[in-house]
C-alpha cells in the first residue's frame, strides 16, 4: 500500500501543473510567483514570523518520526542527520512546485 499511497500525491501534482501549465494566464500567474514580487516586503519582521510559522508546521510532523526512526537505528546504521536534511529538502522542494501549480490557476483566474 505505501508504494501507491507515497508517491500519489507527488504525480497528482505534477499532473496539476502540467494541466495547469496549458490555461490561458498561466504564465503571468508564474510570472507573479517567480519574478514579480515585492521585495521590500523582506524587511517586515511578521513576514519572516508566518514563514517561520509555516516551516515549522510542515516539518512538525515529520519531527516525531524522526525521533522514532533514529530509536531503531542501531539495526540499520542509517546516517539520521543526512535524512533529516533530504526530508527539509523534499519539503522545500514540493512546496516549490505546489506554488507552481496555485499560480498557474490563479494566473488563469485572473486572465
Amino acid at each position: 500500500v505505501v508504494k501507491f499511497t507515497v508517491p500519489l500525491p507527488l504525480l497528482i501534482l505534477i499532473i496539476l501543473i502540467i494541466r495547469g501549465a496549458f490555461l490561458d494566464g498561466a504564465r503571468d500567474g508564474v510570472e507573479n510567483y517567480l519574478i514579480k514580487w515585492d521585495g521590500s516586503r523582506l524587511n517586515d519582521p511578521d513576514i519572516w514570523t508566518r514563514a517561520i510559522g509555516q516551516v515549522f508546521f510542515s516539518l512538525g510532523v515529520c519531527m516525531g518520526v524522526m525521533t522514532a526512526y533514529s530509536s531503531h537505528n542501531s539495526k540499520t546504521k542509517t546516517n539520521v542527520a543526512m535524512s533529516e536534511k533530504a526530508i527539509s529538502l523534499s519539503d522545500t522542494g514540493i512546496a516549490l512546485l505546489g506554488g507552481f501549480a496555485i499560480y498557474e490557476v490563479l494566473g488563469h483566474m485572473q486572465w
